[in-house]
């Protein structure tokens, strides 16, 4: 899913299974920080590279491209 603000319409597959639905990019700031903490709480093992990342942005050596999505599933 490369511009999901341009195309928002998405098709997943996983095995012999498709999705189809759209994609919500999310710009609502306390959203991305919910789904930024669900992030790095699963994936402890990077976290040391990902606060040098916020670090670096921070200090304007960095660009941040990190952003947020919402997938919805048609029925």
């Amino acid at each position: 899913m490369r511009n999901v603000q341009k195309t928002p319409k998405i098709k997943l597959s996983m095995g012999a299974e498709s999705f189809s639905g759209t994609a919500r990019f999310l710009t609502d700031r306390a959203e991305h920080e919910r789904v930024m903490t669900a992030i790095r709480r699963k994936y402890w093992m990077f976290r040391p590279i990902m606060e040098l990342g916020r670090i670096l942005s921070a200090k304007g050596l960095m660009r941040d491209n990190a952003g947020s999505f919402e997938v919805t599933l048609l029925g």
